[in-house]
């Protein structure tokens, strides 16, 4: 990762180029296209991406903040990073909490305060952790990481796999390599199932499990809910797991030492499914799709509400870390929720793999109050007939 051991302003012009500018300095250290067919929310999130990936930033934010004219002309972002690991020296900003130097302040008065957005420290992700959960840390680090060279070099290419509603991208690609590659590198002997590449043998009785880019049709529309997914197994139980989504930098990990991560791991206290939310997948194959129309048809009137997000893995994280009380995921791989299942288990809910009516296996993830009442309720669905 790149040092930003001293404060620095990322500047992005209107053409979509981003300006590195050292603080004091006002050298150019690179300038990162992003691409232009994409819409302009897509645009941001794929910046915001490359940001995160090529200059080591973390942290949870939002969105980036756009400029006026006569705030920084020539310029339609600024963002600023601070980074101060000793305070010594330095002045607290009247926004309180974050310290900058005069370089800084200089650099922020002549950009326009309103169109600056902080950014949080860059921490060292996986230390302290045990060997499986730093290597998983690590892995999926560098496969955002892929994804975001991807996007900053506009090499972004989609294709379909098994049909139109399965993509694949060249992000995909870039990114399962990167964490193959540091897996292999620490653990040579373990076997990897990969969504892409398929399975590689080993020897150690260890398998990992992952996903590079869950919710590839998300990131082909510019939409923040993608993630990279890696986990390993033995014997059927979880070892270490990691969920990391590349567009707003934040992931969540379980392991040898328990959770770590920038989300912490905590299930809501919903206490029925009357008061829950619960996420209902779609498959991929057309042809599954009336399975999860069914289970809509009767979960709405029986749930508070129900979501969408169209990614397996986010759905999970989104159990793990309380934004979300339920998920149902229909006609799943395993890469699809190997880790997602660990986090959801070590936050406290329930996660199971099942069957409903008529064969269809779903994987079943929930806030505790809400997992014995959801299972019972999935076993009563009546078998919908998978269209031809």
């Amino acid at each position: 990762m790149t040092d930003v051991s001293s404060p620095r302003v990322l500047l992005v012009a209107a053409d979509g180029a981003l300006l590195v500018e050292e603080a004091g300095g006002g050298e150019a250290r690179a300038t990162v296209p992003v691409p232009q067919d994409l819409p302009t929310v897509g645009r941001e999130a794929a910046l915001m991406a490359s940001l995160r990936a090529r200059y080591g930033i973390g942290g949870r934010v939002a969105a980036l903040v756009r400029t006026g004219a006569e705030a920084a002309p020539g310029y339609a972002y600024v963002v600023r990073v601070t980074h101060c690991p000793d305070a010594s020296g330095l002045r607290p900003s009247e926004a309180g909490g974050v310290h900058e130097d005069e370089e800084v302040a200089a650099l922020i008065r002549r950009a326009g305060a309103r169109g600056l957005l902080t950014l949080p420290d860059l921490r060292e992700e996986g230390e302290g952790q045990g060997p499986l959960t730093a290597v998983a840390v690590r892995a999926a680090g560098l496969a955002a990481r892929a994804v975001g060279d991807v996007v900053a070099g506009g090499r972004v290419e989609v294709a379909a796999k098994q049909g139109a509603h399965d993509l694949v991208t060249t992000a995909d690609r870039a990114a399962e390599e990167a964490a193959i590659a540091e897996i292999r590198r620490h653990r040579p002997n373990d076997a990897i199932l990969a969504e892409e590449s398929g399975s590689h043998p080993g020897t150690s009785g260890v398998q990992w499990i992952l996903d590079p880019v869950d919710g590839t049709g998300n990131f082909v529309l510019g939409r923040p809910d993608y993630a990279v997914s890696i986990a390993a197994y033995r014997d059927g139980a979880p070892l270490a797991a990691v969920i990391r989504r590349p567009a707003d930098g934040v992931w969540a990990a379980t392991g040898e030492h328990g959770p770590t991560g920038t989300l912490p791991l905590a299930c809501r206290s919903t206490g029925s499914l009357a008061e829950a939310v619960v996420s209902v997948g779609v498959p991929h194959d057309p042809s599954m799709r009336p399975v999860s129309l069914r289970l809509l048809e009767h979960l709405l009137p029986r749930a508070r509400d129900f979501r969408r997000i169209g990614s397996a893995c986010c759905d999970l994280l989104a159990v793990a870390t309380g934004t979300l009380d339920a998920y149902v995921g229909v006609d799943l791989g395993r890469w699809d929720y190997a880790a997602g299942v660990a986090l959801v288990t070590a936050a406290g809910g329930v996660a199971e793999e099942m069957e409903l009516a008529g064969g269809v296996p779903v994987v079943v993830a929930a806030a505790p109050g809400v997992a014995a009442e959801l299972v019972a309720f999935l076993r009563s669905v009546p078998a919908a007939r998978p269209a031809v």
